[in-house]
């Protein structure tokens, strides 16, 4: 077996302490935290160490091929190793090498706890501390124990080491703290630490009550100290994207080293905050890393101002644990619950934290959502709807037509939005969401559109992705949580990786809002806006899912954006929804890299009554009027494909398969294929067209009365 070596570690958190905390006493819990580590080292000679258990050995429940240096057949389904001791008058340290740990296994050393194996696929060195007394005279014992065994996993050689952590390492004390450049005042913040060579060390000796750490990350309130070992460290701060990035470089030697962070904001957002609706915690959804008060702490620390807690098929209050860490002023939480279905995920809310969940189990889409308004749920989000995969996400097992918006069985839409910025889910299009989108809302489906994080763990920023909600108050301790449901649902609202937008249409009109046009076009005001470490690029305008207008953003590398954007755009005779898309580079810094190649802002739809008849009518109304003045002559809508603009024609198809006789339908599969050779529109209606035409589904609400 490899020995240590200095790129055999890895850096780690401790075992999931917080989730200990509601059964064990105040007092006690952070004596436990504070005597047990689980950390990785970067300067362990190879031969240092006694060791316990050379072998390498596989754990777990299944036969697993492929497995290098281990057997295939699992010996067992725990590791017990006995060894002969004598007492620890102070801390000594547990090296472990060990890889696929995805699940609890809890390191019990004499039926005393002492820590849980990191979970990580790579195979990599891990260190624990082990509290003075741990060890006893005579024989010892080492338990690993998984909760689950069929989590399989390889583990070995395991090492004691009689020194304490801190001599181990040769660590030095860090002390950051974080202050807003304007006021002086102290903030939450989420710093980052890279070594010079660009790896991220583990932080070591932080307090775990008041701060979130994992590899060379940590989330403060205002200030926190920690330990490294000495070297040369790039230590910076970021505050979520509305604000600046600051940074340092510190060498440690033999002293301590104090370093002060400055930001500022650097985007206005008045009358809008900044919303995260879809979050997790580990404490209570079972997987991720985040515990519940990791996850207050690193809201804060992101600037989030409303914060929806939707931990699967559980109704979870952050109140107690941001009371609790004494939060209370830079967030309002929500009490959700990601709805976990067969059909896809839902988040609901608000809801009440002790009443029964909102019931899962149901296939029917319209009695799902019902049960989840029956508990109160204001907003009905469908979660990443292209997750897993495309191949089996729930607009595909649905049957959706990416060209029409139509559902193989036609299955009415009753959810409120749907997210089209997901910061945690791998989406390669930026635009590949907003076709699908697109196409509901031509199909007559009043659905909005949402950003969230879905952070699971601590390391993936929360409010990565976010919504940006119309807000009667910018205090983010007191939103009226009402009015931003409201605000969802209407629309007022719009989505964010990174960069803010905000949309003027005809000077007094924004997203969600009816736009009474009398004239051939309307003219748009669309503000670009982001921080210095953010760059813009291109604004599109689409009108009913067409692209209508392009232009690039003003904006200069390491310079904070703020522009406004001026359009002039045809309206083309009949009423359209009108939606803004930014795209911009990725974020490469690893204190907020993003998953996907880009960052992103959008609006929600403005509707424009262009026939001025004080209501909007989707392309499929349209197409209805168009369809009906036909009056059965097929010749007649052959020659109408050839004049409609295609996102109208597509609709108008849709309504001729449902009626023509069956006779007609080859000479209509041949007018669509000539239309799918020449518009992108079609060929995208001909691409997922169901063997069977389906009735078109009946929108849940309509659009927007005046």
């Amino acid at each position: 077996m490899p020995e240590f070596g200095q790129s055999d570690y890895n850096t780690c958190q401790c075992m999931n302490t917080h989730s200990l905390a509601p059964m064990m006493p105040h007092a006690l819990f952070l004596q436990f935290v504070l005597t047990c580590f689980l950390v990785t080292a970067s300067a362990v000679p190879a031969q240092e160490g006694r060791v316990i258990d050379g072998k390498h050995r596989h754990l777990g429940d299944s036969d697993i091929k492929d497995w290098q240096g281990v057997d295939p057949k699992p010996e067992g389904d725990r590791l017990k190793v006995e060894f002969q001791g004598a007492p620890n008058s102070r801390p000594w340290t547990l090296s472990a090498r060990h890889r696929d740990v995805d699940g609890r296994w809890t390191i019990r050393l004499n039926d005393r706890v002492v820590g849980e194996l990191r979970r990580h696929r790579t195979e990599k060195t891990f260190l624990y501390e082990l509290a003075a007394g741990t060890l006893r005279a005579g024989t010892n014992t080492l338990e690993v124990v998984p909760d689950d065994k069929s989590d399989d996993i390889a583990i070995g050689p395991v090492k004691l080491h009689d020194r304490p952590l801190r001599e181990v390492l040769d660590l030095r004390p860090v002390t950051v703290s974080v202050v807003d450049s304007s006021s002086g005042e102290r903030l939450p913040a989420r710093i980052t630490i890279v070594r010079d060579d660009g790896s991220r060390p583990e932080l070591y000796f932080a307090d775990p009550a008041r701060t979130a750490v994992r590899e060379g990350l940590i989330y403060v309130n205002g200030e926190a100290g920690f330990e490294l070992p000495r070297g040369t460290y790039s230590v910076s701060a970021t505050r979520g994207m509305e604000w600046s990035r600051d940074q340092r470089i510190v060498r440690l030697d033999d002293a301590e080293a104090t370093v002060e962070l400055r930001l500022r904001r650097e985007i206005k957002t008045a009358g809008h905050v900044a919303a995260d609706t879809h979050i997790h915690t580990f404490t209570f959804s079972g997987h991720g890393d985040a515990t519940a008060e990791e996850r207050i702490l690193s809201l804060a620390g992101e600037g989030v101002e409303l914060a929806v807690a939707t931990d699967h098929n559980h109704n979870l209050d952050y109140r107690p644990y941001q009371e609790a860490l004494q939060l209370n002023e830079h967030f309002t939480p929500v009490v959700g619950n990601e709805v976990t279905s067969d059909n896809g995920h839902f988040n609901a809310f608000p809801l009440h934290p002790d009443d029964e969940v909102p019931p899962h189990k149901e296939s029917d889409w319209v009695k799902l959502v019902e049960g989840m308004r029956l508990k109160g749920a204001k907003v009905v989000i469908l979660n990443h709807p292209r997750w897993p995969d495309i191949a089996q996400s729930p607009f595909t097992k649905l049957g959706l037509n990416r060209g029409s918006g139509e559902r193989a069985a036609g299955t009415p839409f009753t959810f409120d939005a749907m997210e089209l910025v997901n910061s945690t889910v791998d989406t390669k299009d930026p635009l590949y969401l907003f076709t699908d989108w697109f196409a509901l809302l031509n199909r007559g489906d009043n659905i909005r559109a949402v950003g969230s994080s879905d952070s699971h763990t601590v390391g993936d920023p929360a409010g990565q992705g976010r919504t940006y909600i119309k807000s009667g108050t910018d205090d983010p301790a007191r939103l009226n949580v009402d009015e931003l449901c409201g605000n969802i649902v209407a629309g007022r609202s719009t989505i964010s990786l990174g960069i803010y937008s905000e949309l003027v249409v005809n000077e007094s009109f924004g997203p969600g809002d009816l736009v009474p046009v009398d004239e051939a076009s309307v003219h748009l005001r669309l503000r670009v806006a982001a921080p210095h470490w953010i760059r813009p690029r291109r604004a599109i305008v689409f009108l009913n899912s067409v692209e209508v207008a392009t232009m690039e953003v003003p904006a200069s590398d390491g310079v904070a954006t703020d522009a406004t954007l001026e359009f002039q755009i045809k309206t083309d005779g009949i009423d359209a929804h009108l939606v803004c898309v930014v795209l911009g580079d990725p974020v490469t810094d690893p204190g907020w890299k993003t998953l996907n190649d880009y960052t992103l802002a959008a609006t929600n739809p403005v509707f424009l009554d262009v026939n001025q008849d004080g209501t909007y009518r989707s392309p499929l109304e349209s197409a209805r009027r168009v369809y009906a003045s036909l009056q059965g002559d097929f010749e007649a809508l052959l020659l109408t494909l050839e004049v409609v603009p295609p996102f109208l024609g597509v609709q108008v198809l849709t309504l001729a398969y449902g009626d023509i006789p069956p006779a007609r339908k080859p000479q209509l599969d041949a007018a669509l294929a000539r239309q799918a050779e020449k518009h992108t529109a079609y060929a995208l209606f001909q691409r997922h067209r169901p063997t069977a035409s389906a009735p078109a589904a009946v929108p849940h609400h309509g659009g927007p009365q005046p």
